[in-house]
């Protein structure tokens, strides 16, 4: 696909860049960052110009989703009647929706007239296209009526448009723009659909049942009309970037304050590893949990265990990375997530200690930790977690002894004994292999993640001692339990 490349002035001398343009490009950039300025640029660019054919859908989109005389009167008049009212950000003198409703129309009309001279057994418009609709509402569908269209609440009752909820109504009318755009392509242009906000009004799961849709009627698209095919969608949705996120025809980019290109890039992996967390907007803000990147499965279950069991208290969302290296690409890729979305953005991220003490500098807004143990394991023989075990390292040690002379033959007597021998209790030492035996040994059925997490929970926001060497707070870290323990 070609960039979009035109000469827009969005302010003194600068132009309107948007590169490496895919089907699906998501903008990003947070309120003021130029967005809709960007988006209505390359409007008034391409109209005029051979090569494109453009629709630009506001943000502002007043009205109800019902027929207007005046409407089409006006656009048959002046067939670029709807396209100059939209440049304007906030049209005047003309609903929105209205203009919607007559796109879906003339949707029907493009949808029967591809039926003709064509097997058409099994296909309907109401079928094929307004029924995918009706899938992305709770309580509402939509239906052809006699002379227009028709809505029902899920017990059959009839809804007048002014009625319908502002979710549903702008779900209706955008869904109807898509539809009406993606039913007239025109193979000799370069077809390009312009969504300013299109999750205004909605809830977060309509966010994403939109992506949804408008990722459907893309792949139902044939090879050589999708590549006729951009549309640029500006939004804050998290919901409906992750409903997109998937799909090799998506790629993202984010405005920034000072800068007029966009620079488009495919979804890369990190962003499929952080969508569970930047789909749930309102669960992030209603509880205010900042994201906690792991190095792998282990800390994740102990973590995810720690929150559990803190019963509210440890409000971190883990995100887990499968490798150091990974684990470095999602702290950058969230610092730049993070902050096109969120004003006060912040993110953490633990890091195990691999033998190394040294503190990490910050990723941006990503405040990097280290563990300062070898692994989150080795926190099992801190005397916090030993105590949830009830025992202590005198009894633990005993325990060991008496065991390792009833199981000689034991592949892993060696690490035990030298566990039992060691000053530091093996603090900066690879102990995966022993973790769930200690356990088992000190005579607790738990699985070693559940006594680890548990610990952590039982420590949130008290007093602890700082220095004392078999303290979980010096095995984690005082940095790591301070923020994320809220020890004091």
């Amino acid at each position: 696909m070609e960039d979009l490349n035109f000469p827009a002035q969005l302010g003194g001398n600068a132009a309107a860049k948007l590169t490496g343009v895919n089907v699906i490009n998501i903008i990003l950039g947070r309120n003021g960052s130029g967005k809709s300025r960007f988006l209505r640029s390359l409007d008034s660019n391409m109209v005029g110009d051979a090569r494109y054919r453009v629709s630009y859908v506001t943000p502002e989109r007043s009205g109800s989703f019902q027929r207007d005389g005046s409407i089409e009167t006006n656009t048959v008049t002046n067939p670029d009647w709807a396209v100059q009212i939209r440049r304007h950000n906030q049209p005047q003198g003309a609903s929105f929706k209205a203009m919607s409703h007559l796109a879906l129309r003339n949707a029907e009309s493009a949808y029967l007239r591809r039926l003709q001279n064509t097997d058409a057994r099994g296909k309907s418009f109401q079928t094929d296209c307004l029924d995918p609709i009706s899938r992305m509402l709770t309580n509402v569908s939509i239906e052809q009526g006699g002379a227009d269209f028709l809505f029902r609440t899920i017990d059959g009752t009839a809804v007048v448009p002014s009625e319908l909820s502002s979710g549903e109504s702008e779900t209706i009318a955008v869904a109807s723009e898509v539809l009406s755009f993606l039913l007239s392509v025109d193979l000799s242009r370069i077809n390009v659909l312009l969504l300013d906000e299109p999750d205004v009004h909605q809830h977060p799961d309509l966010q994403a049942h939109f992506g949804q849709y408008l990722l459907d009627r893309l792949n139902a698209l044939s090879e050589d009309v999708r590549e006729k095919v951009v549309v640029c969608i500006a939004t804050h949705s998290t919901p409906l970037v992750c409903s997109l996120a998937n799909s090799d025809i998506t790629s993202i980019g984010t405005k920034e304050f000072d800068s007029n290109t966009i620079q488009l890039g495919k979804i890369p992996e990190e962003i499929r590893k952080v969508a569970p967390f930047f789909g749930h907007p309102l669960s992030l803000s209603l509880s205010n949990d900042p994201m906690l990147i792991l190095e792998g499965e282990d800390d994740e279950r102990v973590w995810q265990q720690a929150a559990r069991s803190s019963q509210g208290k440890i409000r971190l969302f883990p995100v887990l990375a499968q490798s150091v290296d990974q684990q470095s690409k999602l702290e950058s890729f969230c610092d730049r997530m993070l902050k096109s979305i969120y004003d006060q953005p912040k993110a953490y991220s633990l890091r195990d200690g691999d033998g190394a003490t040294a503190s990490l500098a910050a990723d941006g807004c990503v405040i990097r930790l280290r563990l300062q143990c070898y692994a989150i394991e080795n926190l099992l023989v801190t005397d916090e977690c030993l105590t949830q075990l009830g025992t202590t390292w005198a009894e633990l040690a005993s325990k060991l002894k008496q065991w390792m002379v009833s199981n000689a033959d034991h592949k892993d007597l060696q690490l035990l004994r030298k566990l039992i021998e060691s000053e530091d209790r093996l603090r900066n030492t690879k102990v995966k292999n022993i973790r769930q035996l200690i356990v088992s040994i000190a005579g607790i059925t738990k699985p070693w993640e559940v006594v680890v997490g548990q610990t952590l929970a039982s420590l949130v926001g008290h007093k602890v001692k700082i220095g004392d060497d078999f303290s979980l707070v010096t095995f984690l870290g005082e940095e790591a339990a301070r923020i994320l323990l809220a020890v004091a």
